[in-house]
């Protein structure tokens, strides 16, 4: 069960790195493409950390569970999964969006680094 939690641990990096790329790309492009990214990237985080929690959860890991950390990073992720699908549906963002998604995506890495 470790080499599949590793592979969450992988995909979920993976989906962090999609949404920043994302958050790029419309930057230096301005493509609504972006938004698209974004919105994906956010829901693979979703997944694959509700599976590892869920994993992690029972046992099958060496890897203890902070429910607080988790609920908080949780939260987060489904703000930006909102925020990503929004943009989606309007295919256009403000700068005040774009700055949230970013903002709360660095903190949910340092919530995962530091706590």
């Amino acid at each position: 069960m470790e080499i599949v939690y590793d592979l969450l641990v992988v995909l979920h990096l993976l989906g962090m790195a999609g949404i920043l790329s994302g958050l790029m790309t419309y930057a230096y492009a301005r493509t609504p493409k972006a938004f698209t990214i974004i919105a994906h990237s956010a829901a693979t985080q979703l997944v694959t950390g509700v599976a590892m929690v869920g994993i992690a959860s029972a046992d099958l890991v060496s890897s203890e569970v902070d429910n607080i950390k988790i609920g908080v990073k949780l939260l987060i992720a489904l703000i930006v999964l909102v925020l990503g699908y929004t943009a989606v549906r309007k295919q256009a963002a403000g700068r005040n969006l774009l700055t949230a998604v970013t903002v709360l995506t660095i903190a949910n890495v340092a919530i995962a680094v530091i706590w």
